[in-house]
């Protein structure tokens, strides 16, 4: 039996709000260490109100068997600007369609109840996020993925373990100059193409 729109033997995923308890358990959801604050900050004072409106759609990962929430993703549309070519006159650059992972976080809590649990933000990525993009490419067009990563080290080779890559800094500068949003500051752009 599906319990989610997308499952596989370990977990299922589903919208935010669409298990009645969504509201309830992310209370207890937890971050790592405080530089991960902001994505719990997220899920817990904003995540509904943006799901309503349209801006991002969140996804809850949860146990199959136990139905604790194992990780959270939000995903929204956008595009990257490559190529830029500045004249005396004129800025022109093209454009690719593309899915910006804007929030993805595994619940420390969960970690910590389950020990011996390894790579769950792997198996989220490839079973769940990847997936869903595939999906979506079917009805539009959608060449590249990309995130706006906190700049930690380990943090950034795991995205690249992922197949994400970062940019020269020419381009990564140009980047952050037009489409970073100015509450990821410090964040590193990285992307892969579809």
């Amino acid at each position: 039996m599906l319990k989610g729109i997308l499952q596989n033997e370990l977990f299922y995923c589903n919208h935010l709000g669409a298990n009645p308890d969504d509201e309830r358990d992310i209370q207890a959801f937890s971050a790592r260490d405080e530089r991960g604050e902001g994505l719990v900050i997220y899920l817990k004072d904003y995540a509904f109100r943006e799901e309503i409106n349209g801006q991002m759609r969140t996804y809850i990962v949860r146990d199959a068997e136990t139905s604790e929430i194992v990780a959270y993703f939000a995903l929204k549309a956008g595009l990257i600007s490559i190529n830029e070519l500045v004249t005396e006159d004129e800025t022109t650059f093209d454009t690719l369609p593309g899915v910006e992972l804007a929030n993805f976080a595994v619940n420390n809590a969960y970690i910590e109840n389950y020990p011996s649990m390894k790579g769950v933000g792997y198996i989220v990525f490839t079973d769940f996020i990847l997936p869903l993009i595939e999906m979506a490419s079917e009805t539009i067009g959608i060449k590249v993925l990309y995130i706006f990563s906190l700049p930690e080290t380990g943090l950034i080779h795991r995205y690249e373990k992922y197949g994400f890559q970062r940019l020269s800094n020419k381009w990564e500068d140009a980047i952050h100059q037009r489409l970073k949003p100015n509450y990821d500051k410090d964040c590193i752009f990285m992307y892969q193409v579809f």
